[in-house]
């Protein structure tokens, strides 16, 4: 079975360097996940690829498909186990499905979304904080991490979030990347975040939420991030964009808000300092 893609362009070094050998990560109707051994080629790039659904969440490491998880379930394609292998690389992704081989060929590229710069509107953080008041997250280590009045202490706060929670994006990892993409949108300077991502995220939680991390380092993001940033300061319509954020995974965009709001925290409490 071919099938083609439309491919990220942080993925275009990976897939366009010599095949590779991958393991699974996850896989659902909407989305896979593999994690590729560059050690065997000698290559550099992303760690992780994703084959996802037109209607699934745009990640910025993914590759996604024209049908959706309804017209094309992806877990039916996909046996897990170590046993199976998965291969990435000469423009594709590839391996023995159930029903047998399975190519997904890059045919085209799309560039991940962005965060842009912009001061936050009061109004807009308060109607986002008063939307996930409920959600659960342990809003004493996010505190923590606002509170932070040096680099080292913000990385200590960032350190206690990640694989926070369970899942292939801990809920603790979504907070510390909805806090570096606020960040980054909203010039808050965070080097201690930066720096315990860089340094601990491989270890410290799952190959996909580390990856995810690093994007969120550079400020790319899956689009309802992006959208919500930018409503956050006035340019974009509020109340779509911040709803379509909240509606993204079971927890994910809770907690990317919750990491946003803290990022939009952080330049109040300097404002107060100032003061």
């Amino acid at each position: 079975m071919w099938i083609p893609a439309a491919s990220s362009t942080a993925l275009r070094d990976v897939l366009a360097g010599p095949v590779a050998p991958a393991r699974w990560l996850g896989a659902s109707a909407s989305a896979l996940y593999v994690s590729v051994d560059h050690s065997s080629v000698s290559a550099e790039g992303p760690s992780v690829v994703a084959v996802v659904s037109h209607d699934a969440v745009r990640l910025p490491c993914a590759l996604v498909l024209p049908a959706t998880a309804a017209e094309r379930p992806l877990s039916a394609l996909t046996p897990m186990g170590s046993r199976h292998s998965v291969r990435v690389g000469a423009g594709r992704v590839e391996w023995d499905g159930p029903g047998g081989s399975v190519t997904v060929a890059a045919v085209r590229e799309w560039r991940p979304a962005c965060v842009a710069s912009g001061e936050p509107r009061a109004e807009r953080v308060e109607a986002l904080r008063t939307a996930i008041k409920d959600i659960g997250i342990a809003y004493a280590l996010v505190d923590t991490l606002v509170r932070a009045g040096d680099s080292r202490a913000q990385a200590g706060a960032v350190a206690d979030l990640l694989g926070r929670g369970p899942g292939l994006t801990p809920s603790g990892d979504d907070v510390v990347a909805g806090f570096l993409l606020g960040a980054r949108a909203f010039g808050r300077s965070v080097p201690g975040a930066v720096r315990a991502v860089e340094e601990r995220a491989t270890t410290a939680t799952t190959a996909l939420s580390a990856e995810l991390l690093r994007y969120a380092t550079r400020g790319e993001c899956v689009p309802e991030v992006a959208t919500a940033a930018a409503a956050m300061t006035g340019r974009r319509v509020a109340d779509d964009a911040l709803a379509a954020l909240l509606a993204v995974g079971h927890t994910s965009g809770s907690a990317l808000a919750a990491g946003l709001v803290a990022a939009a925290d952080v330049g109040s409490l300097v404002a107060v300092g100032a003061a």
